[in-house]
């Protein structure tokens, strides 16, 4: 080791130094550059997990040191595997044949979940082998579900999403885009844009109907990254049927590292039975002690979200699930609520249009109307009156303001959503345990400080 590792340049260069510095030097020179990011518990907009009891740290750091195609060598992770893709399976209602996987993340999930499909749907149709499938899917669905298509040579056939739907998929759009060729239909359920849930139950009897007319039996896969761990504890949602209570689910994918608490990057899918995965996908390898079958896009990976996931289980239950989603979605009432009062803010999000058994019960809107489920997120633009008043005033603006505050908002443009066919520009805050009352009242305070700096610029 070097003697002068107090002469250590400020930026490593893009090369390996010749010689290495100690654990404390680089450790320092590390922690030196991570301090002038935004801090986690201050990037608002993300979604997943940044906040960790000490028994679950503990827990996350000896699951990394295991590898999850190692079976024989840790019983431990293929156990803890199958038990959360048991659990997940009986939260979501899935009948005794299901199967499951964990993946890498929702993105992995859903690759699997489309591909899955097709080859279901080439093996079925062997005769439109020369034809190009297509999947309908939502303008409000995940980038990773346009791979899907991009990915596999797959078309696809966009619904369109609007003020008018409600911000979720157009079942008027749905009907004229099916034909023989279509191997499925995704759904989201808890849209990263806005948080609003597709109308699943509605999709699945126009595509009874539609196989009662055609033939054709045409798959459902819910996206349900979000809120697969918001609807089940959420109480409007025993009139909101989603999961495979429906025949027409095929299969449903989350994200462990959202709002289920596990660490990045895990995520979970379940196919109602496994019949629906082609015996050609699913791979076996046995260079590795013991043989396995393996459906995945990856390989080694990190056994830390996967027991990260199962102590949430066991140390949450379903009653404390159901406890942390109540708390998200009355901040998320409560904060918009807030952002209204300002007059600068209307939400587009529906947190504050809802009713459930708490302190929000007298502030939520619509009279108390229950409506269908969401996501505790808080998605919002600039009322009409400013931006009459002030037209040259950006959303872009005022989260590059909240950047100097050490506030991450992210701004985004939902392209022709607008109930005439116009852009909406918005900004999203997710709840999470981090958002305390107090944080929402610095974010609040310094959103309204940082729009009106801009409005006397204006």
């Amino acid at each position: 080791m070097p003697s002068n590792e107090s002469s250590t340049p400020q930026h490593v260069t893009v090369s390996i130094p010749d010689k290495g510095l100690s654990a404390e030097v680089v450790g320092e020179l590390l922690q030196r550059h991570m301090a002038a990011d935004i801090p986690p518990s201050h990037d608002l907009g993300r979604f997943t997990t940044t906040k960790f009891d000490e028994t679950a740290i503990n827990i996350m750091v000896a699951g990394s040191l295991r590898n999850q195609p190692c079976i024989e060598e840790y019983p431990s992770l293929a156990d803890f595997r199958e038990k959360c893709v048991s659990m997940l399976a009986n939260l979501w209602n899935a009948p005794s044949g299901f199967f499951g996987a964990a993946t890498t993340g929702s993105s992995e999930a859903v690759l699997l979940g489309g591909l899955a499909m097709k080859r279901q749907w080439q093996l079925q149709h062997p005769c439109h082998l020369n034809s190009r499938p297509n999947v309908i899917i939502g303008a409000n669905a995940h980038i990773c579900v346009t791979k899907v298509a991009n990915y596999f040579d797959v078309e696809a056939r966009i619904v369109p999403v609007s003020e008018k739907s409600g911000y979720s998929f157009d079942l008027e759009g749905l009907e004229d885009r099916l034909d023989e060729n279509t191997i499925g239909v995704f759904l989201t359920l808890g849209s990263t844009y806005t948080g609003h849930y597709d109308p699943i139950q509605q999709v699945s009897r126009v595509l009874d109907e539609y196989e009662h007319q055609t033939g054709n039996n045409i798959p459902i896969h819910v996206d349900a990254a979000s809120g697969g761990f918001i609807a089940p504890f959420t109480p409007s949602n025993t009139n909101f049927i989603w999961d495979f209570r429906l025949p027409r689910v095929q299969s449903i994918n989350v994200s462990g590292h959202k709002f289920g608490m596990a660490p990045l990057a895990v995520g979970w899918i379940i196919w109602r039975e496994k019949s629906h995965i082609p015996q050609c996908l699913l791979l076996e390898s046995s260079y590795l002690r013991g043989t396995q079958s393996n459906f995945s896009l990856s390989f080694s990976r990190s056994g830390a979200p996967i027991a990260g996931q199962y102590y949430n289980f066991l140390r949450l239950g379903l009653a404390g699930y159901r406890e942390r989603t109540h708390s998200l979605l009355d901040r998320a009432c409560h904060l918009s609520i807030r952002l209204e009062e300002t007059g600068y803010f209307s939400c587009l999000s529906d947190a504050h249009r809802r009713q459930i058994p708490s302190v929000c019960r007298d502030l939520c809107r619509e009279g108390g109307q229950i409506t269908a489920p969401v996501l505790p997120v808080v998605v919002f633009r600039l009322t009409d009156h400013v931006r009459r008043l002030y037209p040259k005033m950006q959303l872009s603006d005022v989260s590059d303001a909240m950047h100097c505050f050490r506030f991450s908002i992210p701004n985004y443009t939902l392209r022709g959503w607008g109930y005439h066919g116009e852009d909406i520009e918005v900004m999203r805050l997710v709840l999470r345990d981090e958002m305390t009352m107090e944080m929402m009242g610095e974010v609040i305070t310094s959103i309204t400080q940082a729009v009106e700096k801009l409005l006397d610029q204006a």
